[in-house]
């Protein structure tokens, strides 16, 4: 007879390709927060077929590894999604930029609200990356905040905390990157309880960035447009009631 699994508060996941020697580093301290916490919890890692042992390492420290099915940083955000079993998700980059010291506070805020962003342009937020990288991330959520008319000033953070129950209601079509900003945006027009807590982000210690803004600026723009459809919508039938 089969016991029954007990129930998740909170799953951890991590999208990984070639991270193995950050995965040393960061898998004990996440075990290590989270023991601190106390919390029921699982930590997934995504794997995009890496061919530096990543997945190895993620099994050796206790993580549960998912092979990813479809390439594309929005697809296996979504396959991990899936498979997570908390109530709230919590995802986190590879590359140490994301400091599980930083869990508690985060978790603390999700107890009553649908997303918290560990934000880098809230009063108290910092952002230690290259000026280039910096005023296209500024300009991004700019445009999109103001267009959108978000409450949230750093839509394009990664690291997060969901209320599964809530994510599960959304269908977010981004093909890269531009599905964070997409998820925020739709989910602030949906009525959802958002809230940023200052975070001092920190480049990555190594291995190689994935993000690459101006190769992805068309899939910005097409979700863009139609997380703008999705306003004027929402717009409509708040006018109609």
């Amino acid at each position: 007879m089969h016991a029954t699994p007990r129930p998740v508060t909170l799953s951890v996941l991590i999208l990984a390709r070639d991270e193995a020697e950050n995965l040393e580093h960061l898998l004990p301290q996440i075990a290590q927060a989270l023991e601190a916490m106390g919390l029921e919890s699982e930590t997934l890692v995504v794997d995009a077929h890496s061919a530096d042992g990543t997945a190895d390492v993620a099994l050796r420290h206790g993580a549960r590894v998912i092979p990813e099915q479809r390439s594309g940083y929005a697809a296996a955000l979504r396959q991990g999604f899936a498979a997570c079993r908390g109530e709230f998700i919590l995802t986190v980059d590879a590359d140490l930029s994301h400091r599980p010291e930083f869990f508690s506070a985060l978790m603390q805020t999700a107890e009553d609200v649908d997303l918290v962003v560990a934000s880098r342009y809230v009063r108290g937020g910092r952002a230690a990356m290259p000026l280039s990288r910096r005023v296209l991330s500024r300009v991004l959520n700019t445009v999109f905040r103001r267009l959108l008319a978000v409450p949230v000033r750093d839509l394009s953070s990664g690291f997060r905390i969901y209320r599964r129950e809530a994510l599960l209601r959304l269908d977010p079509r981004g093909e890269h990157f531009d599905v964070l900003p997409e998820i925020a945006a739709l989910g602030s027009l949906s009525g959802w309880r958002v809230r940023e807590v200052p975070f001092d982000y920190r480049q990555r210690t190594a291995g190689v960035s994935k993000a690459r803004a101006f190769a992805f600026a068309p899939a910005y723009w097409r979700t863009l447009t139609r997380c703008w459809r999705f306003k004027r919508a929402a717009d409509a039938r708040r006018s109609g009631a």
